[in-house]
């Protein structure tokens, strides 16, 4: 379910920032925390999920838009485990309680059975340095999460498909393409129609990318925003 974007279904509110919950047979992963305590904690009770309830915070990239909720769910649960970028554990580790426990990311490593990070990739820029995506399999194929794609959203889904050995199933978040001229996201698009059966875009992928998206994949293309739910079924490992 995303639970932080900037658009919301109808009781849902909508910020600028990214979070989505990914809840396995097994395991509750919240991928990002989105900008705010205050809006990530009222999503989270509309989705009638409580923070006791994660078991892993993946954390893409340590940009505000991303980490700001992050302080609410640290105030509620106090074991949960941290998966980040390594060049940034350190700054996380500050904000733990002694029971919680940071996992500094720089190769693909396991999250869970399910749930696999495509390891840091550079984004080419001072901060953050590095962000990493987060691969989840499911009976249809395998979902990538991504939060802004500073590496680029192509990058990102090659680094991906070479480490699951096939075309992936849906990619859904933040493209970073709000600030990109309109030829060049038609150009991304059309190279992920080569990587992904479905795409979701929404975050930093901007109005017109969604849009050219759209056009793009035809009914290949999700909608989403915050209080979107997309099931996810059992029994897929990676």
């Amino acid at each position: 379910m995303i639970v932080y974007d900037n658009r919301a279904t109808e009781g849902f509110k909508a910020d600028w920032g990214f979070s989505a919950l990914v809840e396995l047979e097994d395991e509750l992963i919240l991928f990002d925390t989105g900008a705010s305590p205050e809006v990530l904690k009222e999503n989270l009770e509309l989705a009638e999920v409580a923070p006791e309830e994660i078991d892993v915070v993946f954390i893409s990239h340590n940009h505000w838009d991303h980490t700001g909720g992050l302080p609410f769910i640290l105030e509620r649960n106090r074991e949960v485990e941290l998966f980040v970028p390594e060049s940034s554990c350190s700054y996380f580790e500050e904000l733990l309680p002694e029971t919680a426990v940071c996992v500094p990311v720089s190769e693909p490593v396991k999250i869970s059975e399910r749930a696999l990070s495509t390891g840091v990739l550079p984004t080419g820029m001072d901060n953050p340095k590095e962000e990493q995506a987060l691969i989840v399999g499911t009976p249809s194929g395998y979902l990538l999460l991504v939060g802004c794609a500073h590496p680029g959203i192509v990058e990102i889904a090659k680094k991906a498909v070479s480490l699951v050995g096939e075309e992936l199933f849906l990619i859904v978040g933040g493209f970073h393409l709000y600030n990109s001229p309109k030829e060049e996201t038609e150009k991304v698009a059309e190279e992920l129609l080569n990587l992904t059966r479905f795409v979701a875009p929404c975050h930093c992928t901007g109005d017109v990318g969604i849009e050219v998206f759209r056009r793009t994949f035809g009914d290949r293309f999700i909608e989403v925003k915050a209080g979107v739910e997309i099931p996810l079924e059992e029994d897929v490992n990676v």
